[in-house]
């Protein structure tokens, strides 16, 4: 069979026109389609901003800041680099909602954590849910506003309380618990722990257990020992023990669960927006080359 080659014309788009509008489809129709599952706030960040790609910008700020990582360069094409968007916005996507919660995304990764918090409130005042934004509640514990961090959580005064919205997502009890516990105090905290439906992830599921008080040293022993086998486990084990601790007030073993976290492999590895916090964490902590 022969082939005829036939002139067709394309039309011509603006190659920041399409950058934002494909930045923007991906983040606002992955959270459609993946929720918050398997990872809790994790696998809704990596898979609908980038996706989350661990830009060029963020990686050089993380190793001025004394933290390891993977180059993505190698893994992506030039191309996908492109439409997944780069370390800023172009002009057309100013005031696109979805694009603000990627910028704040973005910010929070590049430990700038005010700006990400002002980026996260520029994407509300462009129509962007409030009560979903769960990105910026956790900024605003790592900015030290706890009551606006428990307010976000709990979504006070919004349409639709988060947890409500997402009635088995353990994650926002926790966090509303930890704000709460830098204000109230730990065990004030844990009696008012929200309650969430049953969540079917055994790191989260013994997480809830020991934040509301089940039994510590028996789901202290469970998270342990799920660190010990690797995997997200690990790194999601020890992040909650780490904050668990730094909520009890106990600065070496949140220290010590904190850095396990970003040492483990998938904390190293790991597009998850939480391996990220890990970083943050560490960073906003000042913590550095600890035994582990």
């Amino acid at each position: 069979m022969d082939f005829v080659w036939l002139p067709v014309r394309l039309p011509v788009l603006s190659i920041p026109a399409v950058v934002a509008g494909a930045r923007a489809r991906a983040v606002e129709t992955a959270p459609r389609f993946f929720g918050r599952g398997a990872s809790g706030f994790g696998v809704a960040a990596a898979v609908s901003v980038g996706l989350m790609h661990r830009s060029n910008c963020r990686r050089r700020s993380g190793r001025q800041a004394g933290l390891n990582g993977h180059s993505p360069q190698g893994r992506r094409s030039w191309l996908q680099m492109v439409m997944l968007g780069g370390c800023a916005a172009p002009a057309e996507a100013k005031g696109n909602p979805f694009v603000l919660l990627q910028d704040g995304m973005n910010a929070f990764r590049d430990y700038r954590v005010d700006d990400s918090i002002k980026l996260f409130d520029e994407a509300a005042e462009s129509g962007y849910p409030k009560a979903r934004l769960w990105q910026r509640g956790l900024s605003l514990y790592y900015a030290e506003r706890f009551d606006d961090g428990t307010q976000q959580f709990r979504a006070l005064g919004s349409k639709g309380k988060d947890v409500e919205m997402n009635p088995n997502d353990t994650e926002e009890s926790v966090w509303a618990f930890l704000c709460e516990a830098q204000t109230v105090g730990f065990e004030q905290a844990r009696k008012q722990l929200m309650k969430v439906g049953f969540d079917p992830r055994p790191v989260m599921g013994s997480v809830y257990a020991l934040y509301r008080g089940d039994d510590d040293a028996k789901y202290i022993d469970i998270l342990e020992g799920l660190y010990k086998k690797g995997g997200s486990d690990a790194f999601y084990a020890s992040l909650y023990l780490g904050l668990y601790y730094e909520a009890k007030a106990d600065k070496e073993n949140a220290k010590l669960w904190l850095l396990r976290s970003v040492d483990s492999n998938y904390g190293k590895s790991s597009n998850d927006y939480m391996t990220d916090l890990a970083r943050v964490h560490v960073s906003r902590r000042q913590w550095r080359n600890a035994e582990l």
